[in-house]
């Protein structure tokens, strides 16, 4: 009975030591460029309490399934931490992705995003198996990497032209769109950026691709599993015969 009492009294002890235990709270980064206002009450119209700079992280407290679209960004007014002041922001500015901030993730001339986008994932995310390489001739090769949260990274060089992409699982279009914004060096090529934005709604009027035509174009579209892919293109120059 003495050996039943004292099995009795560890257990109830572990139940009530796990029920004290406070779980981590989630986490989301900032990628609005100029800041992400907190808000009393969720909405535009809820008096600004302050704004989170680019790249700060917060405590999400609660989540909102209710979609709204501001601008073309569609996301839900969330309850969240900031630095000990409780509000409302629009999540479609936050991405627990990590936010570049390396020079070796930044570009650094003529738009080129291929390899911060490589440096990006590669400095972020390690290998869960070996590279897949393809040769198709002198004048082709590809690299598929396989990195942890099943992103996959897929670099393409050729005679004509140096392709890369990047899959990412459970992230917005937004999310992405944002990400890749983040990896250019100057406010002026993030105007740009944005100001050469197409965007193509698909047949459920939601925003489906965006194409950014730069000097080095790049895609962002989401595949039919729900995947978002980013594909960047660099043109080899040269003289030809």
């Amino acid at each position: 009975m003495k050996n039943l009492i004292c099995i009795l009294v560890f257990a109830t002890s572990s139940l009530l030591a796990n029920a004290n235990i406070t779980p981590d709270p989630i986490q989301s980064n900032v990628l609005a460029f100029s800041g992400l206002k907190i808000r009393t009450a969720p909405g535009l119209d809820g008096q600004v309490l302050k704004v989170i700079p680019f790249g700060e992280t917060v405590n999400i407290i609660e989540s909102d399934e209710n979609i709204e679209t501001i601008e073309w960004m569609e996301g839900s007014w969330i309850k969240i931490e900031h630095q000990g002041t409780e509000g409302y922001v629009f999540d479609g500015f936050l991405s627990d992705l990590p936010v570049p901030t390396f020079n070796f993730e930044l570009s650094q001339s003529d738009f080129d995003l291929t390899y911060p986008m490589i440096a990006w994932a590669e400095y972020n995310f390690d290998e869960t198996r070996k590279s897949d390489t393809i040769n198709r001739g002198g004048d082709y090769d590809k690299i598929i990497q396989y990195m942890e949260r099943g992103i996959l990274l897929t670099r393409e060089d050729s005679d004509y032209s140096f392709n890369t992409s990047i899959v990412l699982p459970d992230v917005t279009i937004s999310e992405a769109y944002n990400i890749v914004k983040s990896m250019l060096l100057t406010k002026a090529e993030r105007n740009i950026y944005d100001k050469k934005a197409i965007y193509i709604k698909g047949g459920d009027d939601k925003i489906e691709k965006i194409k950014i035509n730069i000097d080095n174009p790049v895609v962002i579209k989401k595949l039919k599993n729900g995947d978002i892919k980013i594909s960047v293109s660099a043109f080899h120059t040269g003289c030809g015969l």
